[in-house]
């Protein structure tokens, strides 16, 4: 097996490092020297973009080894017609992921930001009324795409709080919701309409850019609340921002928008009935060791057939 001269762009876990140090010749962000991408072989990036001229800068580069799922910073089509191995690390995150859809759920349910936000500014009551939350018990959540996180937050939803799981995904079966104990919808409005959570996990695409905007805003429930966990632009923002500040529904959570990393002047953080965390769901310890070390591993394999 040769040792595979490896670019570290992105900072990785350190149980995640050591262990590329013991299997690979490691280039890393702190040493001196990593702008000299020609020797690279591989590289491991979370954000860092592998642009068509990065790739020209690496003649002898085999694989891009993507730390974590989505694959929109690197070229994809370029790096395929210089023959490189493009991989990630799907199902390295996929727990981290769902329970931050399950805490976002409950922090806009319960009202948990803006309680602990008043608190801060002095109150003079306990219990106040502008505080009302509700309970997602036995209510129902719409998945907005059924991959891999998708369909565990839906299981950790229905056996945690008893909550019934609608699904639209036009690539998933009536068989497959079925043996989950979900529920089809062959219409993304029909969801919509009967959820009160509604927690978006689909790629974007130009099929899914903009999918929740004003009409779908205008076709929820007053008390919905939606979450977006996969991709900025999957929701659009200015419709969001509208239902928010005229309360047509009761609360949103992002951790994704479509410019990343997101202002602190973006208008959703006027609205007090909305949360925003920046891109943190799969920044997990456990999380970033499965992601760094499965990325690794992605590496050694190219490596043993060389």
């Amino acid at each position: 097996m040769s040792i595979i001269k490896t670019f570290i762009f992105d900072p990785i876990e350190s149980v995640a490092l050591d262990y590329a140090k013991k299997h690979l010749d490691i280039v890393d962000w702190t040493d001196k020297g990593i702008n000299n991408y020609s020797q690279a072989e591989a590289v491991i990036i979370r954000t860092f973009k592998m642009t068509k001229e990065v790739i020209d800068k690496m003649p002898e580069l085999k694989i891009i080894a993507k730390h974590g799922v989505g694959l929109d910073n690197i070229d994809l089509d370029y790096a395929k017609s210089k023959g490189i191995k493009v991989t990630n690390t799907p199902l390295a995150n996929i727990n981290s992921v769902a329970e931050l859809v399950v805490a976002l759920a409950l922090n806009c349910a319960k009202k948990i930001n803006l309680s602990h936000q008043l608190v801060t500014q002095g109150i003079s009551k306990i219990a106040p009324f502008e505080l009302t939350g509700f309970e997602i018990q036995n209510k129902t959540v719409g998945l907005v795409g059924l991959g891999r996180i998708g369909t565990l937050v839906g299981k950790k939803l229905k056996n945690g709080f008893d909550m019934k799981v609608g699904v639209y995904d036009p690539y998933t079966s009536k068989q497959k919701c079925e043996e989950e104990g979900f529920i089809k919808y062959e219409q993304l409005n029909d969801l919509i309409k009967a959820s009160q959570v509604i927690s978006i996990s689909v790629p974007l695409t130009k099929d899914t850019e903009n999918l929740i905007s004003h009409k779908e805003f205008s076709l929820m429930e007053p008390n919905t609340i939606v979450i977006n966990t996969s991709r900025g632009k999957v929701v659009d923002e200015n419709a969001l921002y509208e239902s928010l500040n005229q309360e047509k529904i009761f609360g949103a959570a992002l951790d994704v928008f479509a410019e990343e990393p997101v202002s602190k002047d973006h208008p959703l953080f006027t609205c007090n009935n909305f949360i925003g965390t920046p891109h943190n769901g799969a920044n997990t310890k456990e999380a970033l060791i499965r992601m760094g070390t499965g990325a690794v591993d992605e590496i050694i394999n190219i490596s043993s057939n060389n």
